[in-house]
Formats: structure tokens, C-alpha cells, sequence
């Protein structure tokens, strides 16, 4: 489990890292917010492009192959947008790292998926901690970097080096998988069947394991606005409200930071209170945290901003990516790459959409998108709810 967890870390420091450093490549290249917004769109045309390969590279190599080439290239791919020339250029060198993280998502957690198939209890939400605490500690370094004036290029490529070490040490720890075969609802090969009564399971009530799926990829689809948007914009949000660069980037670290508090607690929370009523909660704190967001002035306002908004978003990604795992009758990886393909879809629409407002509106009513998103995440949760069988564990 340790050595997964430090896959997870090291794909949340990437990102944590990425985020804080945005204002600084955007003014280099003199990029208003429209069009920082195509170039940033990459990210999620890279992922669209490679999370449908993930299933097949798992199929094929097995997740712990793949987790480890993704994350590989994911750690060398970072020093990319700090080399563009131009915006296009910039779009290119996302759309490289958005690919390297889009298989790295998929494969990663599966692995998760692995240790709780085979250890027999929840610890998705711990994995995510696990990538929050990259994130955490990406963006502290980042908005450090920032503070310094340290070139972009020169902290990236110091980042490539680390993250590459570290994934050159758990690489041999990670989970074997049994002939490189996904378990599915009928085969777990050998292991504990986690559909028994004693821990939570999502079974279709009224629909298949396609329609609960496809209520999934709704969920997450929206979800990934919730993600994504906070850590592409909140330095540049802070910027506009005249904070330093350093302290621009503390945004993408609160946000992390409450994540990675609300991950570490989600596991027992899920287990007491249920998993969608911590998806509604959660996304009914995102709405919250961001109503005010046209009117506040203060750098110091929207820190404690983006952190409520980070704990209602921290148990979102681990319960969907957790459901589709254990869809009855669709092979694990497979479950996983199509709710990851839907979760790019959202996060290459996301800063087009985001961009295009900022720019005609400003940061400050362009971040009412998310209080739309929380609700929807919401409502969805809650249309899940109804069509799914949940049980969580006795005792």
C-alpha cells in the first residue's frame, strides 16, 4: 500500500507544482485569459486522447507496468510547458503531460482498486491523501519557487529529477497483477469478494452495470470542473486580487491541504455515514465556498476560500473511481478508463469555458461556474442514490 500511495504522491506533485507556476509562464508569454485558457486546454485533450489506451496498456502489461512507465513520463513531461515559445507551443507541451496523467490515473488506481480487492477493506480515500499530499507539497514548493523568482525551467527540471528517483524506488513494491487479468465481478482471483454484505457495494437496483456506469461518467464529468479549475486558477484568481506571487499560490495549497485533511478522515467517514451522503455534503460545501467569490477583495478571504472548497471536494474522485471498480460485470480496468476518458472530457472543456467567462467577466463571477458544478454534483449524487443498493460495514 506504501508504495502506491508514493505513485499517488508523486502524480500530485507534479500537478501541486504546476499549479503556482501558471501566472509566472502566462506572463512570460504575454497570454491574456481566453487565450491562456486554449493553451491550458492541452491537458485535457492529452488525456482525452490516451486515457482509452490505459485499459489496453493494463490489459496487456498489467497496471504496475503501466503505472510506472506513465509515471515516468509524466515526471519528465512537467519540464515541457516551462520550455514553450508561444501559446500553441504551450498547448502542445500540456497536452504531453495531460497524456502521461491520464494513463497514470487510470493505472494508479487500479492498483488502489487491487490493494482493497486484496486486503479486504476500504483505502481509496487514503491513496488520494496520498496524491493531495503530493499536491500539498507540489504547491509549496511551487508558490516558494514563485516567492524566489527561481526560473520555471530550473524548478521543473530539479522536480523531473526528484519524482524520477522516487519512482525508480517503488517501482518493484508496487501490487503484482495475476497474469496481467483484470478481476471482474465473477473472478476475483482468489481474493475477498468485497460485494459481500460487510463492506459497501454499488449494485444496480432498476439498470445494468452500463446505465450505473453512465451515471458515474455523468458524476464525474462535473466532478472534474470541481478539481481541475481550483488548481489551474486560483493563483491567477489571487493575482487579480493583487496577492504576490507567492502568496498566489497558496490558493492551489489550501485547496490541496483541505483535501488531503478531508482523504485522510474519508474512509471512516464513508463507512459511518455512507458514500453519497459525503458526495452531497462535499459538493454542497464546494457550492457554499464559492458563492461570495465576485465580491471578496481579499487574497486572505480567498485562501480560506479555496480551502472549504477542497474539503467538500476530497471525497468525490475516491468514491466514483471506488464505484466504478466494482461494477458488477465490467472488468475493473475498463470501468476505470471510461469514467477517467469522461473526467478529461470535463477537465479539456473546463478551462475553454473558464477562460472564455474570466475573460468577459472576470475571475471573481467566472468562479460561480463551480457553484454550479457543486450542485450538480449534488444532484447527481443523489439520482445515484436512488438507483443504487448501498451497505456499508457493521460494526
Amino acid at each position: 500500500m506504501t508504495a502506491v500511495a508514493a505513485v499517488f504522491f508523486v502524480n500530485g506533485a507534479v500537478l501541486g507544482n504546476w499549479g503556482p507556476r501558471i501566472p509566472a509562464i502566462a506572463a512570460d508569454l504575454s497570454l491574456d485569459a481566453a487565450t491562456l485558457g486554449l493553451a491550458l486546454a492541452g491537458m485535457g485533450t492529452g488525456g482525452l486522447l490516451a486515457t482509452p489506451l490505459a485499459a489496453l496498456a493494463i490489459r496487456a502489461r498489467g497496471s504496475r507496468s503501466t503505472t510506472v512507465a506513465s509515471a515516468t513520463l509524466l515526471s519528465v513531461a512537467i519540464v515541457l510547458p516551462a520550455l514553450a515559445g508561444t501559446w500553441w507551443s504551450l498547448g502542445l507541451a500540456v497536452m504531453v503531460l495531460g497524456a502521461a496523467d491520464g494513463v497514470m490515473d487510470v493505472a494508479m488506481n487500479a492498483q488502489g482498486v487491487l490493494v482493497e480487492k486484496r486486503r479486504d477493506r476500504s483505502i481509496l480515500n487514503r491513496l488520494h491523501a496520498g496524491w493531495s499530499a503530493g499536491a500539498v507539497t507540489g504547491g509549496l514548493v511551487g508558490a516558494g519557487a514563485a516567492a524566489l523568482a527561481v526560473p520555471v525551467v530550473v524548478h521543473f527540471a530539479v522536480l523531473a529529477a526528484v519524482l524520477l528517483a522516487l519512482t525508480a524506488v517503488t517501482a518493484r513494491h508496487l501490487e503484482p497483477d495475476a497474469g496481467h487479468r483484470e478481476p471482474d465481478s465473477h473472478d476475483s482471483g482468489g481474493q475477498p469478494d468485497l460485494s459481500a454484505p460487510r463492506r459497501r457495494s454499488v449494485l444496480p437496483r432498476r439498470s445494468g452495470p452500463a446505465a450505473a456506469l453512465a451515471l458515474l461518467g455523468a458524476l464525474v464529468f462535473v466532478s472534474s470542473l470541481v478539481e481541475d479549475l481550483p488548481q489551474s486558477w486560483g493563483a491567477l484568481y489571487a493575482t487579480d486580487l493583487g496577492a504576490t506571487p507567492g502568496a498566489a499560490g497558496l490558493t492551489v495549497v489550501a485547496f490541496s491541504t483541505a483535501m488531503f485533511v478531508g482523504r485522510l478522515v474519508g474512509d471512516a467517514v464513508v463507512d459511518r455515514v455512507g458514500r453519497h451522503r459525503v458526495l452531497i455534503g462535499g459538493s454542497v460545501a464546494i457550492a457554499s465556498a464559492f458563492l461570495a467569490a465576485p465580491w471578496v477583495t481579499s487574497p486572505t478571504v480567498a485562501v480560506v476560500m479555496f480551502a472549504v472548497a477542497g474539503l467538500g471536494a476530497a471525497p468525490i474522485f475516491p468514491a466514483v473511481f471506488g464505484m466504478a471498480g466494482r461494477l458488477p460485470g465490467i472488468a475493473a480496468g475498463t470501468a476505470l478508463s471510461v469514467v477517467s476518458l469522461v473526467a478529461r472530457i470535463g477537465i479539456l472543456v473546463a478551462p475553454i469555458g473558464f477562460g472564455t467567462l474570466a475573460g468577459q467577466l472576470g475571475y471573481g463571477w467566472a468562479l460561480w461556474s463551480m457553484v454550479g458544478a457543486g450542485l450538480t454534483v449534488a444532484a447527481l449524487a443523489t439520482v445515484l442514490r436512488r438507483r443504487t443498493s448501498t451497505r456499508v460495514p457493521q460494526g
